[in-house]
């Protein structure tokens, strides 16, 4: 089985979230729960505002509640940016 591909969406999550917990990008389970990881409600919350602040959009807490794993919340990302040349 290969391992699941990156995207520049997995990688800005899984930077942010290194950021977050003081610790490698390389150590972040993209597959883990967020809470699992250590990020506490503040620290989600600081996530969440990085996050808009690089994407330029905005983003609500539900944002993590529905999508709790880096791998899930990058996914959402890319359903809620526009990206050009995405579109069908």
């Amino acid at each position: 089985m290969t391992a699941p591909r990156h995207d520049a969406f997995d990688d800005l999550v899984l930077r942010h979230v290194a950021t977050a917990l003081g610790v490698a990008t390389a150590d972040v389970d993209p597959g883990a729960d967020l809470a699992g990881l250590g990020l506490g409600s503040v620290q989600v919350l600081a996530l969440l505002g990085d996050l808009e602040d690089a994407l330029g959009v905005d983003l609500d807490l539900e944002a993590v509640v529905d999508n709790p794993t880096p791998r899930a919340l990058a996914a959402h990302l890319r359903s809620v940016v526009d990206v050009p040349g995405t579109a069908a």
